[in-house]
């Protein structure tokens, strides 16, 4: 039975070395004997490489495009809104009552369970940044809002959500400012 494994793996290398272009042989220009070996000139191939591809001229292929002006702005490509599985939606729905009992380290492993079934999914992202805020663990907050933005390009209402949560997590921190930013920017995406 070890001969079997042994024959696929001579008829893999026998295959792959055909993929390969050989290399030429030619024979040496030289007259007479060569030196010190006392064989014939041309007995011996000689082995090239093959000829080198020259770099490709600009313009020369037709499928590349001229890049696009800076000036023109780019549009995002819009996705459907985000959606939780029903595992997700029941998990999430459990957390949220264990959260109204005051049960946050049973409510964060609900939403543990239903990130481990969507590790993906931007909205379970968002719940947990709730809970971390109920928590009163602003930067993970924070954090975690800002994976879910990360996760939910061109999907505007998730990324208001997102926007909302990181708004909420700085101003518990007192940055006014930047909490003022988020929560128009969070606004903006609703409003689209």
């Amino acid at each position: 039975m070890r001969l079997l494994p042994s024959l696929a793996l001579v008829a893999l290398f026998a295959i792959s070395g055909c993929a390969v272009e050989p290399f030429k042989s030619e024979a040496p220009a030289r007259s007479g004997a060569s030196k010190g070996t006392g064989s014939p000139a041309g007995s011996a191939p000689v082995l090239s490489a093959p000829p080198e591809v020259a770099p490709p001229q600009p313009g020369a292929e037709p499928g590349i495009e001229a890049p696009v002006p800076a000036t023109v702005p780019r549009q995002r490509p819009k996705v459907p809104p985000a959606t939780m599985s029903p595992a997700s939606k029941a998990l999430v729905a459990q957390a949220e009552a264990q959260r109204k009992k005051g049960d946050l380290p049973g409510a964060t492993q609900s939403l543990e369970r239903a990130l481990r079934i969507e590790p993906n999914n931007p909205l379970l992202w968002i719940e947990m940044g709730r809970l971390r805020m109920d928590q009163r663990n602003f930067t993970q907050a924070e954090n975690l809002g800002r994976k879910a933005l990360a996760m939910s390009v061109g999907d505007d209402p998730t990324q208001s959500q997102a926007w909302q949560l990181i708004s909420d997590s700085l101003r518990a921190r007192g940055k006014n400012v930047q909490a003022q930013e988020a929560a128009e920017r969070a606004r903006a995406l609703a409003e689209q």
